[in-house]
């Protein structure tokens, strides 16, 4: 085990993170990102013309950059590609310190260079960087995506589904993306990365990274896979790997009258045991890959219809709803908001974006920000715009919940927006008393628990970006305007655990979502306990289906 350790030790060393940034977690943020570094690109053209001289670090950046801006003037069009999205933080971190350098040693600073370092303080960090990279192999590994592929450019989903992007991968790119999977514990994934490394490098003119100095990080990256593999099998709450080892004798080797074949597979079986946590990782992937469907005996009771008994206004214009779980009760609102009021809850939010926290069960905390969430926030709160509260009252209105107090019968609005492949991992929206990290105040106690979760889509997404549901088997793709939404706890308000969920990986696009959470303590008029303590809530009229 100790050599283990050590390869451990020397592969971390390969890749240093010094900084926090969060940039990549919000693709909203990386569009800005984009449009500034659009500006800097022209002050590097004007700077050129002016000092008559091209230096190699410079010269070696707009080469890139100039490829990038003839291809594609949108934004959106170019960061919705995280292969994209990974190249534009290459070069704003890596690329960017040659360039820094050479404006810094002009003896004569320009108006232009001292503008160019000012932008540039706003760039992207070391960790931005990783980040991204780490993005790209969880993308790879949650989609299987071709590696190969994905080198050349190329984000194919499928036969039908192909996303270009401007550039390929260097043989540099997949050694990095690779060292970065190994550090995260993704090793099945480093080594077809690094691999994929080295069979760029035998074909590229100019090196990026020769063969010689990719090997030795394939063979430690192998060695370390099959040492996990065989030690602790290949699931476990950190660390992934495949099913077989990648050397030979680690099937054929014998211990005393038990093959080590016969030990992987026992370490399998324990490590599934052990951990109910990747069962659903699994549902929640095949849910995310359209791989996982229900049986016509369940799909054939859901319905779709028009709401309009529950308030007067919806006479005149309806509620569209669609059945998409009966037990536990999920249903989507199509149209819910128009197109105008999407795009203001995102301009009210997008000035205050910070990193996505989430509870941990293990801690017992809030506020905890990890791999699990990749995402940015920020909260919009009720009576802050005439729109916001208009919407308030038609999801109160539509639910049959007390919304009132503010924040207290329901929560303010949480708005998110994804970055490069930004997820949620499967986790409950109730619970968060136990959360809080101590005993519940006297606050937390008169508000109660999260009762009602109403989730509205600000955004289309090209591809990925789901909600599934692990338990229920379902998964709710992303339709600007629609929204969808659950019941969190019992008629008892005990929490129901089949509600489960998580928001799966973006592969193209920018997910933009929006939280309204109706909490129990205010709607003792609205949804009394009822006769069975645990019978679930239903829509609509308040009824229970056991």
């Amino acid at each position: 085990m100790s050599c283990l350790v050590n390869w451990l030790v020397i592969f971390t060393l390969m890749v240093d993170i010094v900084s926090t940034s969060d940039m990549y977690s919000s693709v909203a943020e990386l569009e800005l990102l984009y449009v500034k570094e659009q500006h800097v690109g022209q002050r590097l053209e004007d700077f050129l013309l002016l000092i008559k001289q091209q230096t190699a670090a410079i010269d070696q950046y707009l080469t890139e950059f100039r490829e990038i801006r003839s291809a594609n003037s949108d934004s959106r069009a170019v960061i919705s590609n995280p292969i994209n999205a990974f190249h534009m933080m290459r070069r704003l971190t890596i690329s960017w310190q040659s360039v820094k350098t050479a404006l810094e040693t002009q003896v004569n600073v320009t108006e232009i260079a001292e503008d160019v370092l000012n932008i540039s303080k706003s760039f992207p960090n070391d960790e931005d960087l990783s980040g991204a990279a780490f993005s790209l192999a969880q993308l790879q590994g949650a989609y299987r995506l071709n590696v190969s592929q994905l080198a050349s450019g190329n984000v194919q989903m499928s036969d039908r589904i192909s996303f270009p992007s401007l550039r390929g991968l260097n043989a540099r790119d997949c050694l990095f993306i690779g060292k970065h999977a190994f550090n995260k514990g993704l090793y099945d994934q480093a080594v077809d990365w690094i691999s994929t490394a080295a069979e760029v490098a035998q074909s590229e003119s100019n090196q990026s990274a020769t063969v010689a100095e990719i090997k030795p990080f394939l063979s430690t990256a192998i060695r370390v896979h099959d040492d996990v593999l065989e030690k602790k099998g290949p699931l476990g709450d950190n660390w992934r790997t495949n099913p077989e080892p990648f050397k030979r004798r680690v099937k054929t080797v014998r211990l005393g009258n038990q093959s080590k074949q016969q030990r992987i597979a026992d370490a399998h079986t324990l490590a599934t045991d052990k951990s109910p946590v990747w069962e659903e990782t699994e549902i929640f992937f095949r849910l995310c890959r359209g791989e996982q469907s229900r049986p016509t005996r369940v799909t054939s009771k859901l319905k779709c219809r028009h709401i309009s008994h529950t308030q007067p206004y919806f006479m005149v214009r309806p509620l569209k709803l669609e059945e998409h779980s009966l037990v536990p009760y999920i249903a989507v609102f199509h149209d819910f908001m128009s197109d105008a009021e999407t795009e203001l809850f995102k301009s009210l939010a997008i000035e205050n974006l910070e990193r996505s926290a989430h509870g941990s069960k293990r801690s017992g905390r809030q506020g905890v920000t990890s791999d699990k969430r990749t995402s940015k926030q920020s909260w919009v709160q009720d009576g802050s715009h005439h729109v916001v509260d208009k919407i308030t009252k038609r999801i109160s209105d539509s639910v049959g919940l007390n919304s009132q107090p503010s924040n207290v019968g329901s929560e303010y609005y949480q708005v998110a927006n994804y970055g490069i492949g930004g997820r949620y991992t499967p986790h409950s929206d109730h619970g968060v008393l136990s959360q809080s990290g101590g005993q519940p105040t006297e606050f937390e106690l008169m508000r109660g628990d999260r009762i009602l979760t109403f989730m509205t889509y600000l955004d289309d997404v090209e591809e990925g970006g789901a909600t599934v549901f692990t338990h229920a088997g379902v998964a709710v793709k992303p339709k600007k305007g629609m929204s969808v939404f659950w019941w969190n706890l019992m008629s008892d308000l005990s929490g129901d655990t089949s509600t489960r969920h998580g928001g799966c990986p973006v592969l193209h696009g920018s997910k933009w979502i929006c939280n309204k959470w109706f909490h129990s303590g205010e709607q003792f008029l609205k949804r009394p306990c009822g006769n069975q303590p645990k019978s679930r809530i239903s829509y609509p009229g308040g009824g229970e289906r056991s």
